[in-house]
């Protein structure tokens, strides 16, 4: 039990971590897209007929897409690091619930936002012209608001994740704080750039993630 709690405890840091690079490439690769949401439909057109932002797109979408995955594994590795208790029951199914949609949401965003680029590609390939750039348009801005929504959930399950940590001494207090701070700032910024610090505080979270076991450790020797 030891060694596998152990083990766990370290595949918890590892895939938090990894979600949080993959998701800062995701939305930094994303960024000229997801940017173009606030000029006109034209900006689109302009940011489509670049074979390079196409493949840049497709691959920033996937990586969404796997980030998505990424979510419900850690919190499905958080859960079961997390000792069952009573009280830590209904925190622990609320969670599960709300990794399924965060995730859910993000793979929305990852397949909207790859629609235009993938069309495009494979237009590319069959000399057919595609969707035409106002509909382009309506699917990348559909994307973006997406996700921007779906990171609002994604806040709440990280901040719900860091508290069930938090009971179980498997995070540090100033990462309870900071994931207040993040979650506050997606839900009222909706802005692209307030997406960035989250995946910052998602490597951080991995990095700082410990054995409850192993916070109690110093105190009792």
């Amino acid at each position: 039990m030891w060694r596998r709690t152990i083990g766990l405890v370290g595949t918890v840091r590892t895939s938090a971590v990894c979600l949080g690079v993959v998701y800062l490439v995701a939305i930094a690769s994303l960024g000229p897209l997801l940017g173009s949401t606030a000029d006109s439909s034209t900006a689109f057109v302009d940011h489509f007929a670049s074979d390079a932002n196409v493949r840049l797109d497709l691959v920033a979408s996937l990586l969404l897409a796997a980030a998505s995955a990424l979510l419900v594994w850690t919190v499905v590795l958080i859960r079961h690091a997390v000792e069952f208790t009573p009280d830590t029951r209904r925190r622990r199914d609320l969670l599960g619930g709300l990794s399924v949609v965060s995730a859910s949401g993000l793979l929305v965003a990852a397949g909207l936002l790859a629609t235009v680029p993938l069309t495009t590609s494979i237009g590319n390939i069959t000399d057919d012209p595609g969707i035409e750039p106002p509909v382009q348009a309506g699917i990348a801005q559909a994307g973006t608001v997406v996700l921007l929504m779906s990171m609002l959930v994604v806040g709440a399950t990280f901040v719900l994740a860091t508290r069930l940590g938090r009971s179980a001494g498997s995070v540090p207090r100033w990462i309870a704080a900071t994931a207040w701070i993040v979650a506050i700032a997606l839900i009222l910024g909706m802005s692209i750039a307030l997406l960035f610090p989250f995946g910052a505080w998602l490597i951080a979270f991995g990095l700082a993630w410990k054995d409850g076991g192993e916070a109690a450790r110093p105190a009792s020797q």
